[in-house]
C-alpha cells in the first residue's frame, strides 16, 4: 500500500555532505561571540523556528551595534521547510547572518544565511569568513522503493513546486537601498541545477561579490594587492557583479587620477579606471573618509557600453554630498576576482 506520509518528506530532512547526520534538532542559543548575539548549530529540524523566535523576541538589539542583530550559523542542513521559515524570521526581524572561520553551512543552512539583512532591511548583510564554507543544493526527495498512487505522485509534484516557489519568493524580497533582487536569480539557477548528491559552493572573491556576500575578514587573512591592482580589482568586481556576469571582464586597465572642485570641497579627486586600448572609462572610483581616523572607503560607478546599463550615480559628483556619489564598494572587492577562499585553495 502506498504510504502518502512518506511522500511529505520533500519538505523535511534534506541532508547534504553528511549522510550520517543524526535526527536531533539544532542548538539555538544566545551567544557571547565577537561577531554575533545568537548562535545556531547542528541539524535543522521541525521546532527550530519556534526556538529561535522565542530567543529573538526577548533580545535587545542595540542601534549601530551589528553584533546584537547577528546570528552565527554552523549546520550541515536539515529540514528545507523549517529552513525557509527561519529565513523568513531572519529577514523580518532584521538579523544579519555570519559564517565564522572554520564553520560550514550547507543546504537549508545556506538558505537561512542568504536571508541576512541590516537591522532596518536597507541592504542584504551576509558575512562569510575566508575560512568558512557555504554550500547550496536544490530541495530533493528520497522515498522507499514502494508503489504509490496517482494522488501520491501528484502530491509530490505539488510539494516540489511549492518548495521551489518558496525559494523564489525569498529571492524577491525587498531592501530599501539595494537595486537588484534580494537573492539574484543567477544564484537560484545554480542552486536548482544541483542534484541530491551535488553541491554548489561559493569558492572565490568574485562569487561572493556577485551574490552580495560580504567577506568580512579578508584583510586579516589574505595578502592584499598593491594599490594600483587593488583599484583595478575593485572595478572588475564592482562592474561584473552588478552586470551579474559568469566571470569578470579581462580587459587591460589603466588608471587616471582627475582632480576637481565640488560644491563642498575645493580640492577633491576621482580615479578613472579605463580600458587601456580604447580608453573608455569603465569605472569612476571616489575615495572617501568620514572621520579623522577613518580608513579610506571607495564609492564607484560603472558603465556598460554594449548594453547602456550603468550602476551607481556619479553624474552630480561636483554638486551632490560625497556620500551620495556612487555606490559603496566593500573592501574585499580590492582582491583579485579569481582569488580562492581558503577552503578552496590548492
Amino acid at each position: 500500500m502506498a504510504n502518502s506520509s512518506v511522500l511529505t518528506l520533500l519538505l523535511t530532512v534534506v541532508v547534504l555532505i553528511s549522510p550520517t547526520l543524526k535526527a536531533s534538532s539544532a542548538d539555538i542559543e544566545n551567544s557571547g561571540k565577537k561577531l554575533c548575539a545568537f548562535d545556531l548549530s547542528g541539524p535543522i529540524m521541525t521546532g527550530d523556528f519556534n526556538k529561535l523566535s522565542a530567543i529573538v523576541s526577548t533580545a535587545k538589539i542595540t542601534p549601530n551595534d551589528e553584533r546584537t542583530s547577528a546570528i552565527c550559523l554552523k549546520s550541515n542542513g536539515g529540514s528545507y521547510a523549517e529552513g525557509l521559515k527561519i529565513a523568513e524570521l531572519i529577514y523580518l526581524r532584521g538579523l544579519s547572518t555570519v559564517i565564522e572561520y572554520g564553520s560550514e553551512c550547507y543546504s537549508s543552512c545556506a538558505i537561512i544565511f542568504m536571508a541576512g539583512v541590516t537591522t532596518e532591511r536597507e541592504l542584504p548583510m551576509r558575512k562569510l569568513s575566508v575560512g568558512g564554507v557555504l554550500g547550496f543544493h536544490a530541495p530533493f526527495l528520497t522515498v522507499p522503493d514502494e508503489k504509490y498512487s496517482k494522488e501520491d505522485i501528484e502530491g509530490v509534484v505539488r510539494d516540489m513546486r511549492m518548495a521551489i516557489l518558496a525559494l523564489v519568493r525569498l529571492s524577491s524580497k525587498h531592501t530599501q537601498l539595494h537595486g537588484s533582487d534580494f537573492i539574484k536569480k543567477s544564484l537560484i539557477s545554480k542552486i536548482l541545477e544541483k542534484g541530491p548528491k551535488e553541491a554548489f559552493f561559493v569558492r572565490t572573491i568574485y562569487d561572493a561579490a556577485r551574490w552580495d556576500i560580504l567577506i568580512h575578514d579578508a584583510s586579516e587573512r589574505m595578502s592584499k594587492s598593491n594599490n594600483i591592482d587593488g583599484l583595478k580589482n575593485a572595478c572588475r568586481n564592482f562592474h561584473s557583479s552588478n552586470m551579474d556576469e559568469e566571470a569578470p571582464f579581462q580587459s587591460e586597465l589603466s588608471l587616471k587620477v582627475e582632480k576637481y572642485s565640488s560644491k563642498f570641497q575645493k580640492d577633491d579627486a576621482r580615479i578613472l579606471v579605463q580600458n587601456s586600448k580604447t580608453m573608455d572609462t569603465i569605472c569612476e572610483i571616489y575615495p572617501r573618509t568620514f572621520g579623522q581616523n577613518d580608513s579610506v572607503k571607495f564609492f564607484a560607478c560603472s558603465q556598460d557600453y554594449w548594453s547602456s546599463r550603468s550602476f551607481g550615480n556619479c553624474r552630480e559628483y561636483r554638486t551632490a554630498p560625497a556620500v551620495l556619489v556612487g555606490k559603496f564598494v566593500p573592501d574585499f572587492f580590492t582582491y583579485a576576482p579569481s582569488e580562492a577562499l581558503l577552503r578552496f585553495k590548492k
